[in-house]
């Protein structure tokens, strides 16, 4: 949803160091030597992956063609991910693609701190870029469950991919207040006229896939909460053009960093909505003495 660059990490460098320390015993017939000696096969894999993600089709990835040959899938992503990146020789890798979102947040949602790696073709059924690094993208806790193994069957149903996709060179996310609601917002898609039905479709599918509406709608109720007493200091001073034009300074300072910041959009739905500007936000809540409006009480009796 948010773009990533791609890691410049080679994908066979990746997978030599991961799996570099697979052991051959006397009960795994060679199986580490068996890895090594796939390199070749990952190599290959992840140079048509990102084909694909170039192309956008990643939908007609046949599983098939992304197998170690005599080694059971759920080994592959084991030993070669598990042991080898996540807890193992390639963890240095593994850490410079966490350390890649900027603020931390996930470039899927921009909403929750980025805590784990998802692969954006799952592990499960692509066994050969389970360390391609191309196919590992920081996210956070909550898309990574949400999205789970799932892989992409159809093409306006792929989720965006933040290292192959841009959607943030334009406008797309908006909200509107609901009538009567002191301030409540729906989000929802707009698609800019520039782009293309599939690109468009994906969009709204990758937003209400993630539930973004409901995400963003709870931010921004919080930070509203957090905000009456001050809207209603300016309302007070100023009038509601003052208001309003207090608001449209905050959604252009945050439109400045990112053009589909929930944050900048709740701003501008809260300055467009004249009920809102006229002082239809709540109550006001009374300004908390510093020490907690304790001083003086006496404690019950025992």
């Amino acid at each position: 949803m948010w773009h990533l660059d791609p890691p410049a990490h080679d994908p066979r460098d990746s997978w030599e160091t991961c799996t570099s320390a697979s052991r051959d015993t006397l009960n795994n017939a060679g199986l580490g030597s068996r890895l090594r000696q796939a390199a070749d096969i990952a190599q290959k894999a992840a140079e048509t992956y990102r084909t694909a993600a170039q192309s956008r089709t990643l939908h007609d990835l046949d599983p098939a063609a992304f197998k170690i040959d005599g080694i059971p899938d759920r080994t592959v992503s084991g030993i070669v991910y598990e042991s080898g990146m996540r807890d193992g020789p390639g963890r240095t890798i593994y850490d410079e693609l966490m350390d890649a979102p900027e603020d931390d947040l996930c470039p899927l949602c921009r909403h929750s701190l980025a805590t784990e790696l998802d692969h954006v073709m799952p592990k499960a059924d692509y066994p050969a870029l389970c360390v391609a690094p191309q196919n590992l993208v920081p996210v956070c806790g909550i898309c990574n469950r949400t999205k789970n193994s799932r892989a992409p069957r159809e093409a306006d149903k792929v989720l965006l991919h933040p290292y192959f996709d841009r959607a943030g060179h334009a406008n797309w996310l908006d909200a509107t207040a609901i009538p009567g609601s002191q301030g409540r917002l729906v989000y929802h898609v707009t698609a800019p006229p520039a782009w293309d039905s599939v690109f468009a479709d994906r969009v709204a599918h990758h937003f209400a896939f993630f539930d973004l509406a409901t995400r963003y709608g709870s931010r921004a109720n919080n930070v509203l909460t957090g905000m009456r007493l001050l809207f209603a200091e300016q309302l007070a001073d100023t009038g509601p053009a003052g208001l309003r034009t207090h608001l449209e300074k905050l959604a252009r300072s945050h439109f400045a960093h990112d053009l589909n910041s929930w944050a900048a959009v709740a701003y501008r739905a809260w300055a467009a909505d004249d009920a809102f500007c006229e002082g239809a936000f709540g109550p006001t809540p009374q300004p908390v003495r510093s020490d907690g409006g304790r001083r003086g009480r006496r404690l019950p009796a025992p």
